[in-house]
């Protein structure tokens, strides 16, 4: 809008010189507002497209005499208009015809010829608005005394000519417009000055909600008068985007007077004043939108809201008048000024519905006084709340005087209190971070040490170390400590309550704030009995059966010097065993997860890796074979009638066997060599980088090493058992390391038909075709 006002101002300074000669051509101009004739409806045309009623022209029974540019009587319903005058002797070099505004689109005619077309007329005679703006029609060179024919279509209540209509030189028609529109021009600047103003003060003071409402109305206003001037299409050849702005503009007055009104009468706030600029604000967007997704008429959304309007103004002079006894000296102001510029507008509605002859009514004008008397109410208003703030201010300072030591005791106190609030905050904010790394660890082991790692600076500026369980001694050992130059006890062997214990005391209500000796495992003097202390709190994590394991021991000095003052001493210990208890759980967490994947992959009877911990291993070791061109070998080991054993001696005698073979396979073979349980008595070796000689060396020591081992369970003998036993090995006996537990499966098979007792290697046969 500020580039809207330089362009004006820009034009403004460029025509100056030519406001002379406009005056001096107003002799030669010749005004058009008689002598007009009219016929209804729309001219048939000849095959050839020539326009019969042009030709007709000495039918005089067929044309009518019109008083005045508009409006001729017998319209019926009748869209479609022709008219005609004769075209005025002149001594003009480029004559043209100048019409302020028609209604509603149209084109000229003279010699048969079209010389000038507004908007787009189709073969119906129908169009659709192309917006309201100033014509300058170029008449042809020698048309004098020629018929100029218009012909217009309008939907509107008004139809035919509007303004000026006058024959003047081209070269008049620029300087008269920035003549005529000086004014608005100057009116639209002035109201853009106090719409800015009123947003900067509302900015600096956003309690200022009275000088919106105003910022409002003189925003609306310096957009419509803008809009609606001669001079807008100097700016923008746009006429249909200047009348939406009109429009939304002149449809949004009634809003910000309704809030104006608002604010300056408190006691008048009532449900229907609230109501009447939420329609009106919902109007505007409603003819503005349906306008111009081409639902509804632009040009009828103004008589419609010149309705609404005169209801709106009287529902509000109702509401006024029954407090009228409660208004002071500025709502009267404020009353008189809306009185004068209702009487303004009402006065526009008139001439614009036809009701009083047509002349120019000042409503820009009218719109910039009385922004500007609501500005200086305004201001007067100020001036004395300003007033009244300053004796207001006097007697709080007073006030604050008086109080002023007592509000530094407090603010003392506060902060203390928010410099604990703030260590307590980003010490929250580290523990949190601490806790989501530990949620991408997987061993309990890595977790603890990431923990005590970020302690020194998780709990700085407190000195402190921390004491891992030793499992043999049963004592503290420390583990870590800072600063470096802290000097901490090697070991600790004060007992310690247990997490549970813990917990019952950092329960809700299990406390109070007088109830410190309860704390005094945590809170442990010196041996000389001096004043100074260190705290003890075990880091403990729950385990089944509601018992717990303890992870290690937290060590801490508080130092008098530091941030973590004497008197926050309760709160600062109770915030470091909450924080503990979150690392609790986490590492619990943490130490149940890593439980489960150690039983997922690990089979419960005899420790031996599971089925499912092998099919990954194997395709790995597969896929590595591969890649390196290495051998594999594997090897399935069964027990020799495992089932008969089972019904001889029991299941608890035939587990016994099971976890001693188990044993002695995992002894038997290489560090890199894995056994695992396939299921019942059947148990897979896979030997990395073997081949099947070197297998069934291992294998056969093995066996014979069962065959010389007799079992017992409790004080039975059970005797010997024997296995059968295939071997497979890549590339000897396979070209895909993934067949190597069927080929060992067929060569356990055969050794099984053989007799048992026995190892046999896969062969070529094997292979599957």
């Amino acid at each position: 809008m500020a580039r809207l006002v330089l362009h004006v101002l820009g034009i403004l300074l460029i025509c100056v010189p030519t406001f002379a000669l406009a005056q001096e051509a107003l002799a030669q101009k010749v005004v058009l507002e008689d002598g007009w004739e009219y016929r209804w409806g729309d001219s048939p045309r000849l095959p050839d497209g020539t326009v019969l009623w042009i030709i007709d022209a000495d039918a005089p029974e067929l044309w009518q005499t019109m008083s005045g540019i508009g409006n001729p009587p017998g319209r019926n319903d009748q869209n479609n208009l022709w008219m005609r005058h004769r075209i005025p002797e002149g001594n003009w070099h480029q004559p043209v015809l100048f019409v302020s505004s028609l209604n509603l689109i149209g084109e000229a005619y003279v010699h048969g010829d079209r010389i000038y077309q507004h908007g787009q007329l189709n073969d119906n005679g129908t169009g659709s608005f192309a917006g309201w703006t100033w014509h300058a029609i170029p008449l042809p060179t020698g048309s004098a005394d020629e018929y100029l024919y218009l012909r217009l279509y309008s939907t509107y209540k008004d139809i035919g000519l509007w303004g000026k209509v006058m024959v003047m030189e081209k070269a008049e028609v620029l300087p008269m417009i920035i003549a005529d529109t000086r004014a608005d021009l100057l009116v639209s600047a002035l109201c853009m000055v106090i719409a800015g103003l009123a947003g900067l003060l509302i900015l600096a003071s956003p309690q200022q909600w009275r000088l919106a409402s105003i910022g409002l109305f003189a925003l609306a206003t310096s957009i419509m008068v803008i809009a609606e001037s001669d001079a807008s299409q100097l700016l923008l050849a746009r006429p249909l985007l200047w009348d939406y702005l009109a429009a939304a503009s002149y449809f949004s007055l009634p809003v910000a007077m309704a809030l104006m009104l608002e604010h300056w009468f408190p006691q008048c706030r009532h449900w229907l004043l609230h109501s009447i600029w939420v329609a009106h604000l919902a109007y505007m967007f409603a003819a503005v939108g349906l306008a111009m997704l081409g639902l509804a008429s632009l040009t009828m959304a103004f008589p419609v809201f010149d309705v609404l309007l005169l209801i709106s103004l009287t529902l509000i002079g109702l509401i006024l008048f029954r407090r009228h006894r409660t208004f002071d000296t500025d709502q009267w102001l404020v009353i008189l000024s809306y009185v004068a510029f209702a009487i303004v507008l009402i006065t526009d509605m008139l001439v614009a519905h036809g009701l009083v002859h047509w002349y120019s009514v000042p409503v820009n004008l009218g719109a910039l006084v009385f922004a500007l008397v609501i500005v200086l109410i305004s201001l007067r208003f100020y001036a004395r709340s300003q007033r009244e703030l300053h004796h207001l201010n006097s007697f709080l300072e007073r006030e604050v005087e008086i109080r002023t030591q007592a509000l530094e005791t407090h603010a003392e106190r506060e902060r203390e209190r928010a410099t604990l609030l703030a260590i307590e905050h980003n010490k929250s904010q580290e523990l949190a971070h601490l806790i989501d790394c530990l949620q991408s660890i997987g061993a309990l082991e890595s977790a603890l040490q990431r923990t005590v790692d970020a302690m020194p600076d998780l709990l700085h500026p407190l000195h402190g170390a921390f004491y891992r369980l030793d499992p043999q001694t049963g004592c503290l050992k420390l583990d870590a400590v800072w600063p470096e130059h802290h000097q901490a006890p090697h070991t600790l062997e004060t007992p310690l309550p247990s997490y549970e214990s813990l917990a019952d005391h950092l329960r809700p209500g299990s406390m109070t704030r007088h109830q410190s000796p309860s704390r005094n495992y945590s809170r442990l003097t010196n041996e000389d009995g001096g004043a100074s202390q260190y705290w003890l709190l075990p880091l403990d994590i729950p385990r089944a059966n509601q018992q717990f394991q303890r992870l290690g021991v937290l060590y801490l000095v508080p130092h008098e010097n530091q941030h973590w003052r004497t008197a926050h001493s309760d709160r600062t210990l109770q915030f470091i065993e909450m924080g503990i208890g979150r690392l609790s759980l986490v590492l619990s967490s943490i130490s149940l997860q890593e439980e489960l994947a150690t039983m997922s992959y690990q089979d419960g009877l005899t420790g031996l890796h599971n089925r499912r911990y092998f099919d990954e291993l194997m395709a790995h070791e597969a896929a590595i074979a591969i890649r390196k061109r290495s051998p594999l070998s594997l090897a399935i080991i069964d027990i020799d009638h495992f089932k008969q054993f089972n019904d001889r001696h029991g299941h608890a005698a035939g587990d016994s066997v099971l976890c001693s073979v188990s044993r002695m396979l995992s002894n038997s073979f290489r560090d890199i060599d894995v056994v695992c349980r396939l299921g019942g008595e059947e148990f897979v070796v896979l030997l990395p980088g073997a081949q099947a000689d070197d297998a069934l060396q291992r294998i056969s020591r093995m066996t014979r090493a069962l065959s010389e081992s007799a079992f017992r369970y409790g004080e039975a003998s059970l005797g010997t058992v024997s296995v059968s036993c295939g071997i497979a090995s890549y590339p000897a006996n396979t070209n895909d390391p993934h067949a190597l537990l069927l080929l060992a499966d067929k060569a356990l098979y055969r050794a099984k038909a053989e007799g048992r007792a026995r190892i046999t290697i896969a062969s070529h046969d094997d292979a599957p075709s």
